[in-house]
């Protein structure tokens, strides 16, 4: 008696759930992010380091596309002597405190460098991406 007892508690706690997630709202369109407003983010962020030598496009990683990932060769404008090295731009869409969405640039790594690679950049960024005009 107490098995099917416990069947027919778990089948409606699945049924109940499955409900719930079927009613709830479907979330609002997420702004795109364009090639131009993370090369952009990227070159004002820190501008006495980091200049984008190269930009070689958008990836993303997930269905969902919440999170996207720019390739981009970066240099130091300073330094004339420096190659320029190939980083990985993490930006996510992030829900600010009035409800709107907006992405950041969340991090920016590099593999490469040296014998063993290691990972080095930044890692706890939250710069926010402003969308650019393409009459610039």
């Amino acid at each position: 008696m107490k098995l099917s007892c416990r069947r027919g508690v778990a089948g409606l706690l699945i049924s109940l759930v499955l409900f719930l997630g079927c009613t709830m709202p479907p979330s609002a369109a997420q702004p795109p992010l364009s090639a131009t407003a993370a090369q952009a983010t990227l070159d004002s962020w820190n501008p006495n380091y980091c200049k984008v030598a190269e930009f070689y496009g958008l990836y993303k990683p997930e269905a969902a596309g919440t999170t996207q990932v720019a390739y981009v060769a970066i240099a130091n404008p300073g330094d004339r002597a420096q190659k320029p090295v190939v980083y990985a731009a993490n930006f996510q869409i992030l829900t600010r405190p009035d409800g709107r969405s907006q992405w950041f640039l969340t991090s920016l790594i590099t593999h490469g460098s040296g014998f063993l690679t290691r990972r080095q950049g930044w890692d706890a960024l939250m710069i926010p991406v402003k969308e650019v005009s393409s009459k610039e």
